[in-house]
This record gives structure tokens, C-alpha cells and sequence, in this order.
């Protein structure tokens, strides 16, 4: 039976915003925070299954390092943590208009007004319960893409994809480099109650002509996003509008500058929590 290390402690709430910077390079599967009380939060990380504990020290390290207390390791049985997720999960709402149904197999109407996006979860990012997802699902229904072109940037589950085209976006195109997102994605849209049609492929920015694109999402860390967002200026239309999520509020002002630097201009933001969303158009547009 496979097993997996965990690493838990207690962190300050401080430390919340900094984890993704200190976990990056380790092999990360995901972490649960729950309120503990006093400014602390109980942290678990789950490592991948490696040779050896060298990663597992290194977590109890950072973390030690940073100021978590009582950090421990153990090992964790193998099961379906997906299923059981599943079990659990109900349906509910996202802005003025998104009803996030996880059980397509079991669908629920959605309230009158709201669109109704099976997001069944799977082993790809956004099923819509996150911030940064969330956020993107806010700027995009106050948008009207009625045949507007979409460009969606690491589409992961294609939740944002599948919204931008149940608002009538065309053409929409989503990619990522993980070829198992791209088939999480497909399946996704099959079991839309329309005909979902965005195009999905595994690749790259380079992959995509130059366009240009109407609006073009990008639901990402920044570390991620940053390295080619003169690329993603390139295949911005003149009017067009870029959606930047996955951004901390801590990091607002550097991102922007970087923007600014790529001819970006950041004419928007949403918050939700610590995290932000930037609208930007090409500088001078």
C-alpha cells in the first residue's frame, strides 16, 4: 500500500500568504488549513511518495523556520481523497449569475437568473471553490463576450473556459501543459447542458497564433504567469481586456509594475480575501 508523508504544525495566520512561495520547489500534492484559534491556523501538507524523508525534513524546516510550532511528521495510508471530497461537496453560487453543480451524474437545477457549470472534481485545478477561480468567474460575467474571442491560459478542470463560452464567447481556446487537465477539461465540457465547444489542447503560449484575442484569461501564481506576459501582450487586441487571477494582495503592486514593464496597464482589481484579480489593456488602447 502506498503512503504519504504529512507534515503538520500550527502556523501564524501571517504565514498563510507565504506558503506557496516556501513549499514551490518540494513535492507538493496539497494542504489543508483550519482555524485554530489565538491567530493560529492547524496546517497539514501531503507530500509525494519519494525515496527517502529528505523532502519531509525539509518541510519541518521551512516551516519550523518561518514560525510554525509543533510541526510533526507521519505517514499517511493511501485512499481516494477525491472521493471522499466528493461525497462531501454540494452546490453552490458564485457571484450574481454561476451555480458550480459538482455532480454532473446527479445534476441540480440551478436557481433562476444563475447559469448552471457541472465542475465535477478531479486531479486539475478549479472546481470553483477557490478564490482566484472564483474571481475570474466574477470579472467574466460582468463582461459581455457575446462573440468575442477567449484565450484561456493554463485552462486546468476548463471551468473558465466553458464559462466564457456558455456567455457566448467564440472562439474560445484553452490550453495547458498538463495533458491530463486537457482531458479532465474535455470530459468537463461533455458534460455541460449545452454543447460546450472551446478548443482544447496540451501546449503552450507559442502554440497559439497570434490572434488577436479579445480577452485573455490567465488564473495562475504569478511566479507562473510572470516569465512570458510580454507574450501574452502580443495577443491582446487593441481593446482587448487581460484577466490576471491567482495573485495575493501583498503582491498587487510588484505585479502591476511588471504589467506596466511588459505594456500592461492595470485598469481593475476584485478582492476576495487575500487574493486579487487585475484587469489590464495594452497601455495607450
Amino acid at each position: 500500500m502506498t503512503t504519504y508523508p504529512r507534515i503538520s504544525g500550527l502556523i501564524p495566520d501571517e504565514l498563510e500568504d507565504r506558503l506557496a512561495e516556501l513549499l514551490d520547489d518540494l513535492p507538493v500534492l496539497g494542504c489543508q488549513l483550519s482555524p485554530a484559534g489565538d491567530g493560529l491556523q492547524a496546517l497539514e501538507v501531503f507530500l509525494a511518495p519519494v525515496r527517502g524523508d529528505g523532502a519531509s525534513v525539509t518541510t519541518a524546516h521551512r516551516l519550523t523556520a518561518a514560525g510554525a510550532r509543533s510541526v510533526q511528521c507521519s505517514m499517511l495510508a493511501d485512499q481516494d481523497w477525491l472521493e471522499v471530497y466528493r461525497r462531501q461537496v454540494t452546490p453552490f453560487p458564485v457571484g450574481q449569475r454561476w451555480w458550480i453543480d459538482p455532480h454532473p451524474d446527479r445534476p441540480t437545477r440551478a436557481p433562476s437568473g444563475r447559469l448552471r457549470l457541472a465542475v465535477e472534481p478531479r486531479m486539475a485545478f478549479g472546481s470553483g471553490s477557490h478564490e482566484s477561480t472564483q474571481l475570474v468567474l466574477l470579472e467574466l460575467e460582468r463582461m459581455d463576450l457575446c462573440g468575442r474571442s477567449v484565450l484561456d491560459i493554463g485552462t486546468g478542470s476548463g471551468i473558465l473556459a466553458l464559462a466564457a463560452d456558455r456567455l457566448g464567447a467564440r472562439p474560445v481556446i484553452g490550453f495547458d501543459l498538463d495533458p491530463d487537465a486537457i482531458w479532465v477539461a474535455r470530459q468537463t465540457a461533455i458534460q455541460q447542458e449545452w454543447p460546450a465547444g472551446p478548443r482544447l489542447f496540451v501546449g503552450t503560449l507559442r502554440a497559439v497564433a497570434p490572434g488577436p484575442f479579445d480577452v485573455v484569461l490567465c488564473n495562475m501564481l504569478p511566479s507562473q504567469f510572470l516569465p512570458f506576459v510580454a507574450e501574452i501582450a502580443l495577443r491582446l487586441a487593441r481593446d482587448g481586456a487581460a484577466l490576471f487571477s491567482g495573485v495575493l494582495e501583498s503582491e498587487r503592486g510588484a505585479v502591476s509594475d511588471r504589467l506596466a514593464e511588459a505594456g500592461l496597464e492595470v485598469c481593475g482589481r476584485t478582492q476576495l480575501d487575500d487574493w486579487t484579480s487585475l484587469v489590464a489593456r495594452l497601455a495607450g488602447g
